[in-house]
């Protein structure tokens, strides 16, 4: 059994940056008193690397793509039964597939809905109240309730990683620093980090959420004691 190279280094970069940002908006939304102004950038952050990953979906290597790991749903069913076929999967899995893009849309749908939220004091998200009280009543109520789905994803994510690691003896965790997985077949698609692509990527993510923050949204209106 040899070593292959499945997962490229923005990849993992990626994937541990999402986490480091998702304990630090914990941290500063809901144990942190008076640190609104970082939950808000950490925002910021979060949704750079959702649109990163997005974009590096479609021009990452193999194993980034969406198209390598985006099954039909009687694939993923199948595989859900035990009834697929014996195929193994370098990448991930085609429940796995799935996983990843429940995480991202609910990520998503965090760091957009954080851009119509207030604190009700001092902080206010670039563009509370520029579409009206309705859609900040939606974005409020979506900010506050798909963060229980958010944990439910992880704790989900958290559980396969153990099934697999202690039922298939397959260490996904070490892989996913590494970036190499054990295979028997020697022909399997090796990667290669396309890096130009990589950089236009995450100029394209950062530029994406400046023009959002900075220079899309709208002037805040100014309060009794603005000067």
């Amino acid at each position: 059994m040899t070593k292959v190279k499945v997962w490229d280094v923005p990849t993992r970069v990626f994937h541990w940056g999402l986490v480091a940002v998702f304990v630090f908006q914990f941290v500063t939304g809901d144990i942190l008193d008076d640190a609104m102004q970082l939950h808000f950038y950490g925002g910021y952050v979060a949704l750079g690397l959702i649109l990163f990953r997005i974009i590096w979906g479609f021009v990452g290597s193999y194993h980034a793509r969406f198209s390598s790991f985006i099954y039909s749903p009687r694939t993923a069913f199948n595989y859900m039964k035990g009834t697929s076929s014996t195929q193994t999967y370098l990448g991930h899995n085609p429940l796995g597939g799935y996983s990843v893009l429940a995480i991202l849309a609910v990520m998503l749908t965090q760091a957009v809905s954080g851009l119509f939220m207030t604190d009700e004091i001092f902080m206010e998200g670039p563009y509370y109240s520029a579409l009206g009280t309705q859609v900040d009543d939606i974005m409020n109520y979506l900010h506050h309730n798909a963060i229980s789905l958010m944990w439910a994803l992880i704790s989900l994510h958290l559980g396969a990683i153990a099934y697999y690691s202690i039922k298939k003896k397959q260490a996904l965790i070490p892989a996913m620093f590494h970036g190499n997985k054990p295979s028997n077949d020697t022909q399997k698609r090796r990667i290669s980090t396309p890096w130009l692509a990589f950089i236009i990527s995450m100029v394209v993510a950062a530029a994406i959420v400046y023009l959002v923050v900075n220079v899309f949204a709208p002037e805040p209106e100014m309060g009794l004691y603005d000067y």
